[in-house]
């Protein structure tokens, strides 16, 4: 049985009422009891008794034994080189570099050719020459510290290699055994730890400022219950390791080149040679590097405390996860939820549209239905003896008013009144009163709440509402009137909703806030033309024309008033008897150019039609430059002031 102190991690497996043991490293076969070989790992790990594996510590190599160099040959101190210049000085690993020179000069008085008359060639001083030699350079000592001294540089496997095998019973517990030797090992070359290095002071990777040297302390890997702040400093340490171990020494022997070196034949030759050992310490250096970071990856994979702390970061990420998961699905279940409730409410909103509509077009036949009878009704019982009226036509514009101001249930409850009546002249009268009333009440103001309260059925469609009847009581402005004469000339009486082009023309020319139904446009050309009517002014006896004086020899024919056309509106007949009478039997409007009207211009209505030509010129819109030119000129209409501009224009050319 070979004992265990040569050993520091065991395999541990069990034959039969034996444990066997193997080293890690060497695969030696070690039996005995497991708990006596626990206790002497932990007796390895305190005393380093393994010299070439752990000697790395400053306290470890505090006490050096002082060597007696007469004791050794020349072959051992020059060539087999039994000692270290460390050995040879009688100082430790991390002596500064006053240190050195401090024992050279002690060793100087000892081993001196003048003191000991050895003479000048003795191999004893000319070791202690060498050492002092190397060990006072600050870049020799590195490379002979990094590769002339012993170092183990292996590092524990990884932590699925260890499960893996069957021969090792690794636990958690066994980490901190593991790997902490190997961290204290590396830490000979912590560049923190050298007094040597230049500087008193250095700023490390973390960006703070720490001593280094001697009372400089690493942080350790520490035990299961160290916090996870000294955990996490302790890794981040190693991460940012910096080693100031040097390979220049071992590039010059692996290449072999150190004669050349010093034998170069120019400088050129030794530039190049020193720049491939350069080349080939920084390929070992980056080696040793990935080393070290090797080392730190292994271990934070295998520490149960980092392990432990990503398995408690993983479930609380899933445990978010989830949370986050439950709660889309909930809002994308709400999201549905209203997405169907939202389809429904369209639906819905869309059914009971349909069924308005449907409705509202039932409304409006039936409407129509009900002005069709009360029309067919008063122009059966119409009598053109009857005082009621002055002719169908006064009749005919009643009746239209009511049509155009009755809601449904009025014009039902009308129709069932007028037939109820037995006598015709008494079913007109009513039909008389009923529109005077409910002229009056629309002068008055009281119409509009009157048939909101009682006609809560009316339709915007045919300007029954409370809302048309608030519409129509807005002034017209200049531009909407000449737009409705335009559209009056441009949509003829006969064509199919004349009514509703005209609204729309006079919409799109003027752009109106609130713009003109067809109602309004009917309204409004009744009131123009009734009043154009009655503002005609009576017959000028003719005057003969001045000698010289152009006329247009021709005699117009007379206005008469606007008839009622088909959809309940009026239209101007321009066709008039040579007599002067209308169809009708009516008398034609005043001003004409019948038997008892004039076409004759006398020189002061010429002036003043030259005066309003001038006055009035043809940059302004047409229609309206016309109206005011015959409003200048009194006694004549625009047409005939038009008639009487060309007629004196074509005798001016035909004059020139």
């Amino acid at each position: 049985q070979k004992p265990p102190t040569k050993h520091c991690l065991l395999y541990r497996t069990r034959v039969g009422s034996l444990e066997v043991s193997q080293c890690i490293q060497c695969r030696t076969p070690i039996r005995g009891d497991l708990g006596q070989q626990r206790a002497e790992r932990r007796r390895q790990s305190s005393q380093q008794s393994h010299t070439n594996s752990h000697e790395s510590s400053p306290e470890s190599m505090s006490e050096v034994k002082k060597e007696n160099l007469f004791d050794y040959t020349e072959d051992q101190l020059l060539q087999e080189e039994v000692l270290t210049h460390y050995q040879v000085l009688g100082i430790e690993h991390h002596t500064s570099a006053d240190g050195v020179k401090k024992a050279y000069r002690k060793a100087s008085l000892k081993y001196h050719p003048d003191k000991t008359g050895r003479g000048d060639d003795d191999y004893v001083f000319l070791a202690v020459k060498r050492a002092y030699d190397v060990l006072s350079d600050h870049t020799k000592r590195s490379a002979y510290d990094s590769t002339a001294l012993s170092f183990d540089d292996s590092i524990p496997p990884a932590r699925s290699q260890l499960l893996e095998d069957a021969l090792l019973l690794y636990k958690d517990e066994d980490f901190y055994d593991l790997f902490g030797p190997v961290f204290k090992r590396n830490l000979r070359f912590d560049a923190n730890l050298r007094p040597d290095a230049p500087g008193a002071k250095k700023k490390r990777n973390n960006n703070r400022n720490s001593v280094v040297g001697k009372n400089f302390q690493p942080p350790s890997l520490g035990d299961a219950n160290t916090p996870m702040e000294e955990v996490h400093d302790f890794y981040d340490y190693w991460i940012h390791f910096e080693s100031w171990r040097d390979f220049t020494a071992q590039a010059t022997e692996e290449l072999n080149v150190e004669n050349e070196l010093e034998n170069a034949e120019s400088r050129f030759e030794k530039r190049w040679l020193q720049k491939e050992v350069d080349k080939r310490a920084k390929q070992l250096k980056t080696k040793e590097n990935g080393r070290i970071q090797t080392l730190v990856d292994r271990a934070m994979e295998a520490d149960p405390r980092l392990r432990r702390e990503r398995l408690e970061k993983q479930q609380a990420k899933e445990r978010a996860k989830a949370e986050r998961e439950a709660a889309a699905e909930l809002k994308k279940k709400q999201e549905e939820e209203a997405k169907l409730e939202a389809e429904r409410l369209a639906e819905e909103e869309k059914q009971r549209k349909a069924q308005e509509k449907v409705a509202r077009e039932q409304e409006k036949k039936l409407i129509r239905k009900a002005r069709q009878q009360l029309r067919r009704n008063t122009s059966a019982s119409f009598d053109e003896n009857a005082v009621i009226w002055a002719d169908s036509y006064d009749m005919k514009l009643d009746v239209d008013y009511l049509c155009t101001s009755l809601n449904l249930d009025e014009l039902k409850s009308l129709n069932t009144e007028y037939e109820s009546h037995d006598s015709p002249d008494l079913a007109l009268a009513m039909i008389r009163e009923r529109a005077l009333k409910e002229k009056e009440a629309e002068k008055s103001g009281t119409k509009g709440s009157k048939s909101s309260s009682s006609a809560p059925n009316k339709t915007a469609a045919n300007g029954t509402s409370s809302s048309t009847s608030t519409s129509t009581k807005k002034a017209w402005t200049k531009d909407e009137l000449s737009a409705l004469a335009k559209a009056v000339k441009k949509y003829p009486p006969g064509g199919a909703s004349r009514w509703d082009a005209i609204a729309l023309f006079i919409n799109n020319i003027c752009k109106q806030a609130e713009p003109r139904s067809k109602e309004d446009c009917i309204q409004k050309y009744n009131e123009v033309t009734k009043s154009s009517a009655a503002a005609k002014p009576a017959p000028v006896p003719p005057v003969p024309p001045p000698a010289g004086e152009l006329s247009n020899g021709g005699d117009e024919s007379a206005e008469r008033p606007p008839k009622p056309d088909q959809n309940g509106t009026t239209e101007q007949n321009q066709n008039t008897s040579s007599n002067g009478k209308s169809d009708d039997g009516a008398a034609a409007a005043p001003g004409g150019t019948g038997e008892n009207g004039s076409d004759a211009w006398t020189s002061e209505q010429d002036s003043l039609l030259q005066n309003a030509l001038a006055q009035f010129p043809a940059s302004m819109e047409k229609n309206a430059r016309w109206t005011s030119i015959a409003e200048a000129v009194p006694g004549k209409t625009k047409k005939q002031c038009v008639q009487r501009f060309k007629a004196i224009r074509e005798a001016l050319k035909n004059r020139s």
